[in-house]
Formats: C-alpha cells, sequence, structure tokens
C-alpha cells in the first residue's frame, strides 16, 4: 500500500512537471522589457572595418542601424555629432557638438531599418569623435527627447591631398 502511494506521488509529480513545460512552450511569457537599438556598422554592413584615418572632406560610407521594441510604434531620430576627446556625452547627457548630419525614422514595434550613410569630415583632427545619438518622438512634450543610446567612432582627419 506504502509503495503504491510512493508511486502514484512519484507519477503525479512527473506530470505536473511535463505539464508545466509543455505549457510554458504553447504558451511563452510575453517580454515585457521595452527598448531600442542603435547601431552603427561598417562599409561591408557588418561590425567591422570602420575608417580610422580620413583626409579632409573624404566621404565614407556607414550603415545605420535602427530597431524597435518598444511595444508600440516609435518615431526616431539620429544625430550625428563631431567632437574630439575631451567631448562628453552619457546615457543623460548628449554630447554638446555641431550637427553634422540628421536621419529620421518611423519603425513599427520589431521592425529594424539599415539604412547606408555617406559622411565626410570637414575639418582637421587627432582624435576626432564621431558619435551618433539616437533621439525618440515623445507625445508628452510633442518633440524629441534624447534616448541615452548612442554610439562613436574615432577619426583623425588629416589635410586634403595637394592638387
Amino acid at each position: 500500500m506504502k509503495s503504491d502511494e510512493i508511486r502514484f506521488t512519484a507519477l503525479l509529480i512527473m506530470v505536473i512537471i511535463v505539464a508545466a513545460t509543455v505549457y510554458q512552450g504553447f504558451f511563452p511569457k510575453k517580454s515585457t522589457e521595452h527598448f531600442s537599438e542603435l547601431g552603427i556598422l561598417g562599409p561591408n554592413m557588418k561590425i567591422a572595418d570602420y575608417p580610422k584615418e580620413l583626409r579632409v572632406n573624404e566621404s565614407f560610407t556607414l550603415y545605420l542601424y535602427i530597431g524597435n521594441h518598444e511595444g508600440k510604434i516609435a518615431y526616431y531620430r539620429i544625430l550625428v555629432k563631431l567632437g574630439n576627446k575631451s567631448s562628453f556625452i552619457n546615457e543623460t547627457v548628449p554630447m554638446d557638438a555641431p550637427i553634422i548630419a540628421k536621419y529620421e525614422k518611423v519603425l513599427m514595434n520589431n521592425e529594424t531599418w539599415i539604412y547606408p550613410i555617406s559622411l565626410s569630415i570637414n575639418k582637421e583632427g587627432v582624435n576626432l569623435r564621431l558619435v551618433f545619438e539616437m533621439w525618440i518622438y515623445d507625445e508628452a512634450v510633442n518633440g524629441f527627447k534624447y534616448y541615452g543610446r548612442w554610439n562613436q567612432l574615432w577619426l583623425n582627419v588629416t589635410a586634403s591631398k595637394p592638387s
């Protein structure tokens, strides 16, 4: 009698474990984490081969990557700024530097966008900081707010070749 109760209890526990596992497979927990992605890809659309040494006004191509996982439609603005090694930026403070390019895109939830961008730097400098900031439209303020996402490339830019 005792061994039958033990077998029944063990079988019941196994059935509960199997049922819980199957349930999770058919009804996965929905993610409630909302976020956006910002990435810069090199000229071959990879996270590699970024330019480091350029000449003044030399054109170069990168790819802008934006991903929307906010759980709703989102309107993005990417500001490209040029600073130097002492320019400050973090998750709450955007960089105080000249804007050299601006890109805007509306994305549906779970949509991504990869877009080729052509840039050039119009001044010489060592350790120039090319920063890409993500801004998102906020209906509450009826304008764009810095989202705290940013990427950067470090560049050395030398004078143009003499003609």
